[in-house]
């Protein structure tokens, strides 16, 4: 318990710091859209792994992890991988929120489920602050807009 909790309050604490939120020191750099994904990817595929190692995902919800939640997570976080909004917007919409659904679900203690939804939330937040430093060309492309998307790897 203690140790999901001080996941979900650091991953809290490096998404404000590396956000560039107030108050900051003038020495932090600003992150890269590239960047905040990497940041965003280790913290959804550090809680994944958790969760694996809990035992969450059993039955049907290893066979969705395998064929659905991983997918996607890969899609944004292997590196070369070609970084839309649209990619990270599906793991914001559906990919997290249905990791969330087998915490739920599972037989977790409440107090536990508690936290790993927090930590979950935390990802939601990283991956929201990624999709703001998209560069406008991978928006306007996730969008519809344009032929291709800027392919951005999300190993820089």
């Amino acid at each position: 318990m203690r140790f999901y909790a001080a996941l979900a309050a650091s991953a809290v604490a490096s998404v404000a710091l590396l956000a560039g939120c107030s108050g900051s020191a003038p020495t932090v750099p600003t992150l890269t859209f590239p960047q905040q994904v990497a940041i965003a990817c280790g913290a959804a595929n550090g809680e994944i792994a958790i969760l694996k190692g809990d035992g969450v995902f059993t039955g049907g919800a290893a066979d969705t992890l395998t064929k659905t939640v991983q997918p996607a997570v890969d899609k944004v976080c292997a590196a070369g991988a070609t970084i839309t909004t649209a990619n990270l917007q599906n793991v914001v919409n559906v990919t997290l929120p249905l990791v969330k659904t087998f915490i739920d679900a599972s037989s977790l203690s409440q107090d536990k489920k508690n936290a790993a939804d927090a930590a979950i939330d935390s990802g939601v937040l990283a991956f929201n602050v990624a999709i703001s430093l998209a560069p406008a060309a991978t928006a306007t492309a996730a969008s519809g807009t344009a032929a291709a998307s800027t392919p951005v790897a999300a190993s820089q």
